[in-house]
């Protein structure tokens, strides 16, 4: 297969054609004898996927793509930089090379550098890919069970992100149905790496992970434009009793970070108050670590209801990691007066502790997001549940 991507008038063929339906084309086969157009409408399918998750491999017009169901787990090229911004050292370890676009990036960093991968197909692609990319990686086609059960050498990092679906395609939440299985491998992951970095689904419970996992010294929640992409759990041999908890969210602005611990958490104290001049909203990675007290203690904010994870203050907080928005005015939520208030019908839709979800409060209402005014439909101390219009502060 690489042969025949790798040939030029099919270089040139998907180039023209990035924009196409990769369906219709395979439709027209017959009218392209000479080319292998059912592997060039997956590299089209792939590449359009590519185009926004992975924009300096999508500019290559040389590197072959895997089919895009391999690239939706794939991390996006904004996670795997950050990603290997955080590591460095003599030798990384990836286990379940996949795509290779972790690796690629944490390379970078790293002396040695060794891919596992017990598909065929997807390391022979990254042994190309990486050559193209002029990437210095030693490719190994084997099952990362065998490969960590057998090597005699140690490693400054192992990364591992198992797959996380199952035979029927289905996803996988819970980390014991991982593959390769991570607790089952887990003696010979402490033997052989100074720290291991799992990448594990983002709908996971982080305390039930701590406590499945040994070794647990950090656990990083990273967001990409308050989108939760990836949880990380990093391990250790000395471990640490209460991991801290990071959260990120890359912005493109910069970086939001914030940090505490599930012990940090427990001990805040909330305040509360009705109404004053802003919301805040906190960024999805706060909200996924379960910082829903400590945030509000941290930066001096007032919760609007126990159950309501959103915060007021008179005061204007910048720095803030997340949405701050302005309180206009508190509405009756109803059809009359919405199509007399917003007659476009399109404004944003905030949804805490409320009866209906987002979804539903947009289908009811027949809303659209967009702009930069809000509904927030929420619990209010002392006021109960009520629907505020606000504008975008940041």
């Amino acid at each position: 297969m690489i042969s025949k991507l790798s040939n030029p008038d099919v270089i040139e063929f998907i180039q023209e054609n990035l924009n196409e339906d990769p369906s219709t084309l395979v439709l027209k086969g017959a009218n392209y004898p000479d080319l292998p157009i059912k592997e060039i409408a997956v590299q089209i399918a792939s590449r359009q996927k590519a185009r926004k998750k992975l924009p300096e491999w999508y500019k290559n017009k040389m590197l072959i793509f895997p089919p895009k169901e391999n690239l939706e787990q794939a991390s996006s090229q904004e996670t795997a930089k950050y990603k290997a911004s955080l590591y460095s050292g003599d030798s990384v370890l990836d286990l379940t090379g996949g795509t290779g676009i972790d690796l690629f990036y944490l390379s970078q960093n790293f002396k040695k550098s060794l891919y596992v991968e017990s598909s065929i197909e997807l390391s022979e692609l990254a042994k190309h890919n990486f050559s193209v990319l002029g990437a210095d990686i030693q490719v190994n086609q084997y099952r990362a069970e065998d490969f960590i059960a057998n090597t005699d050498k140690q490693f400054d990092l192992i990364y591992l992100d198992p797959s996380r679906r199952s035979e029927s395609n289905q996803r996988l939440v819970q980390i014991q149905d991982y593959q390769p299985n991570i607790i089952s491998i887990l003696p010979h992951l402490m033997e052989k790496g100074r720290t291991v970095v799992v990448k594990v689904s983002p709908m996971v419970d982080i305390r039930q992970s701590i406590k499945q996992f040994k070794y647990v010294s950090k656990v990083i929640c990273l967001a990409v434009r308050n989108e939760m992409k990836e949880v990380l759990i990093e391990l250790k041999k000395e471990g640490n009793e209460t991991p801290v908890i990071e959260t990120v969210n890359i912005k493109l602005s910069g970086i939001d970070c914030f940090k505490g611990t599930a012990l940090d958490e427990n001990n805040a104290i909330s305040t509360f108050s009705s109404l004053k001049k802003y919301i805040y909203e906190s960024n999805s990675a706060i909200r996924k670590a379960g910082f829903y007290k400590l945030i509000g203690e941290r930066f001096k904010l007032d919760k609007l209801d126990p159950n309501t994870h959103l915060y007021t203050s008179d005061d204007l907080i910048n720095e803030f990691p997340g949405r701050i928005l302005t309180i206009k005015e508190i509405i009756k939520p109803d059809k009359k007066t919405l199509k007399k208030q917003i007659p476009s019908r399109v404004i944003n839709v905030i949804s805490k502790n409320y009866p209906l979800n987002a979804n539903e409060i947009r289908k009811k209402y027949q809303l659209i997001d967009g702009g930069d005014d809000f509904l927030v439909f929420c619990t209010v101390f002392e006021l109960g549940k009520i629907c505020l219009r606000c504008s975008r502060r940041l």
